[in-house]
């Protein structure tokens, strides 16, 4: 059964490792490329941005988003089912699900601008005015949604951190490293969605240069050293079972080889040749039994006439005589 349990514990650590290092890798190269808005409750500034830039790569750089944040939703629930391996049912629990809704949030929303782009090129050119009302009404839907699936995010990777450094999976520097920078972001996000209800404004604090470099670099980087340390790991342990392996049957075989040859007599002269203990005067020793095959012939009995058939069984005693 425990051998059962560590392969199962590999084969999460390969999970998580590959999927991890995949989406930072994904995640970190979208993030530096993706267009800044100078102001993003100014809309007829951002959809003339977006209408500007190219069609192909604005759909391209989301499509690729969305892969991203679909690999990552993997990769948390990977470390989830982990820490439920592990003992940490709860942890894993609230991190699974926010990873989950999280990704689907952004994988939704990132996908929906991928037929966005041309409806809103088309209505730019037609009617500037109606292009740009319809265009913030979405735009402040996305936000908020953005800013949900942001949260629930931060939410996993501070869970998964304190989780992970108390099973002992991943060093302390990045378990607490990662849950201080997820708990920073998150209260930015609240504070400035706090800030922009009373005002109307949209919000969307990844927007900021000390946000994305300061938050969202150093997210993808965590990712990144998780994803490391689990295929470190992982490898470390498939390292490690070839070596017992090889000593194991190295030994057999030798066992093996040394049972097929015939024992040899111990010589008289050799040093330290095995000798039998004198006998103990003060302990006789037991009375030995002979061995039946060399037990003498038993005394023959008194001949009996021919045709007198076999001989007769002496009577039974009597218990009760008379």
């Amino acid at each position: 059964m425990a051998d059962v349990m560590e392969e199962r514990i590999h084969s999460i650590e390969r999970s998580a490792g590959f999927t991890f290092v995949i989406a930072s890798v994904i995640l970190g190269t979208t993030m530096l490329l993706h267009p800044v808005f100078p102001d993003v409750n100014r809309t007829s500034l951002v959809l003339q941005k977006i209408t500007s830039a190219r069609g192909d790569a604005w759909m391209q750089i989301h499509a690729i988003m969305a892969a991203g944040f679909a690999i990552a939703a993997m990769a948390f629930c990977s470390l989830a089912f982990l820490l439920h391996m592990k003992g940490s049912s709860g942890s894993a629990s609230i991190v699974s699900t926010c990873a989950l809704l999280g990704g689907a949030i952004w994988v939704t929303f990132l996908c929906a601008e991928l037929y966005a782009y041309r409806f809103f090129a088309n209505l730019y050119g037609v009617d500037p005015g109606g292009a740009t009302m319809l265009f913030s009404t979405i735009w402040f839907w996305k936000i908020g949604a953005f800013v949900a699936g942001a949260l629930l995010f931060f939410g996993a990777v501070f869970f998964s951190g304190v989780a992970a450094v108390k099973r002992g999976l991943i060093p302390l520097w990045l378990g607490w490293g990662g849950a201080l920078v997820a708990l920073v972001g998150t209260l930015v996000y609240i504070l400035d969605f706090l800030s922009s209800t009373a005002t109307g404004a949209a919000s969307q604090p990844m927007q900021w240069p000390a946000m994305r470099y300061g938050v969202g670099l150093p997210l993808q980087l965590w990712m990144l050293g998780v994803g490391v340390t689990f295929l470190r790991r992982y490898f470390m342990g498939n390292a490690r079972v070839r070596v017992t392996h090889a000593r194991a049957t190295g030994e057999l075989m030798s066992r093996r080889s040394s049972e097929g040859r015939a024992p040899t007599a111990p010589s008289a002269s050799s040093e330290g040749a095995w000798r039998p203990a004198a006998p103990d005067p003060a302990r006789p020793a037991p009375p030995r039994m002979p061995h039946p095959a060399l037990a003498p012939d038993p005394e023959p009995g008194p001949a009996r006439e021919p045709g007198s058939g076999p001989p007769k069984r002496p009577p039974p005693p009597q218990i009760f005589p008379g």
